[in-house]
């Protein structure tokens, strides 16, 4: 393979990659007595945070606090 080819990992232009943050999310349907609804746990694995969450919105936001931890370098929320 050629030192330029994408496989290799060089992508050949001098445009940054954009920060990138790892995080593992768990679903599951929960029955409840109104039917069921889907519930679920993010985690953070370098960092160690955690949430357990119903709303997707709590997820987003969540996640979002992480990668602003990482620009600011302080911890949010």
């Amino acid at each position: 393979m050629q030192s330029g080819d994408v496989a290799t990992g060089d992508r050949g232009g001098s445009t940054p990659r954009p920060r990138s943050r790892l995080f593992t999310v768990r679903l599951w349907k929960e029955q409840t007595a109104g039917g069921s609804e889907y519930r679920g746990s993010v985690r953070d694995p370098i960092g160690g945070a955690f949430l357990g969450f119903r709303d997707w919105s709590d997820l987003c936001t969540f996640m979002i606090e992480r990668m602003e931890e990482d620009e600011t370098g302080r911890p949010t929320g």
